[in-house]
């Protein structure tokens, strides 16, 4: 079967990316996705990452030991220590050595002990592999001093093809990470039917039980990429879309946050407490083409590892 694939469609399909004969292939940059990286590898081509900037390399993907979410192990003869900031540091015999007449920029990039600061957040399992979260300026602190990754759980969560979209929560007077999700419509009822689940719209259909528990195993799945302090711990599924014409979103399907925290704000206080509902008023429209008002509870979802 593999070898009919391989010539009925496989092999056209490197060749119409010009990867016919590619042997290593490497991608740096940004992270990738592990769904990009696994279908690049299942047409044949052994995509691996690499961590490094100009200043320094840093680590890769080994041929046989690829973990789709990280960004590899660290390179012979270079040391990375993570600061409590989680910012990534790097020393080795092959940094560069300075920016040309910029010594201020050096000093400030370059430590004492020759640790190069990255100015990246990421940490290190336990298996030696690196995972990227984002910039250290980027990550959010939470109230018990430990900070998250915004867009590093978003953008996971939203290669789920359950999941339109995601706001995550937390902040200075906040101790854990939650979140405020929308489900994809269609593809969520489209599940549903499959599984025999009855609804009408999609309030009825996003307070399902069995959707909440849906969720949850993309949830768990992003958290096991997460250290345990950074990982979501609430999140709530949203009785509507997230919608650019009521100003949630930006013509590019951008969050705007600040609206949201504002709109939403019975909601944020309700992930925050010991509730494990909240009441909103919500439009629907039935499946049959009527519209109306409804008064509807929002299920809290608390998530444990």
């Amino acid at each position: 079967m593999r070898r009919i694939g391989e010539q009925a469609v496989f092999g056209p399909l490197r060749d119409r990316l010009g990867l016919t004969h590619a042997k290593n292939v490497l991608t740096a940059g940004a992270m990738l996705s592990p769904d990009v990286i696994r279908f690049f590898r299942a047409i044949g081509v052994e995509l691996r990452q690499l961590y490094a900037s100009t200043e320094t390399i840093g680590t890769i993907h080994l041929p046989g030991d690829v973990k789709l979410e990280t960004v590899g192990v660290v390179v012979p003869g270079v040391e990375i220590k993570i600061c409590e900031d989680q910012e990534i540091l790097i020393r080795s015999n092959g940094r560069f050595g300075g920016y040309y007449n910029a010594p201020d920029k050096t000093g400030e990039a370059i430590d004492e002990e020759g640790w190069y600061h990255t100015g990246d957040a990421g940490y290190m399992r336990e298996d030696g592999h690196l995972v990227y979260l984002e910039r250290v300026k980027d990550m959010i602190e939470l109230a018990n001093g430990h900070t998250f990754s915004p867009q590093f759980i978003e953008g996971r969560l939203k290669f789920s093809p359950y999941i339109q979209d995601i706001m995550t929560i937390g902040g200075f007077d906040m101790d854990f990470v939650s979140a405020i999700i929308v489900i994809n419509f269609e593809n969520v009822a489209r599940w549903a039917e499959k599984h025999g689940i009855a609804f009408t719209t999609f309030v009825d259909l996003s307070q399902k039980q069995q959707v909440y528990e849906l969720i949850k195993q993309d949830v768990l799945r992003v958290n096991e990429s997460l250290p345990p302090q950074g990982r979501l711990r609430k999140f709530v599924i949203l009785h509507k879309e997230f919608d650019a014409d009521e100003g949630e979103l930006t013509r590019t399907r951008k969050l705007k946050r600040r609206t949201l925290y504002q709109k939403y704000s019975e909601i944020l206080e309700a992930l925050y407490s010991d509730t494990e509902n909240v009441r909103v008023s919500a439009e629907v429209k039935y499946r049959d083409g009527r519209s109306g008002v409804v008064e509807t509870e929002l299920n809290i979802m608390e998530v444990t590892d």
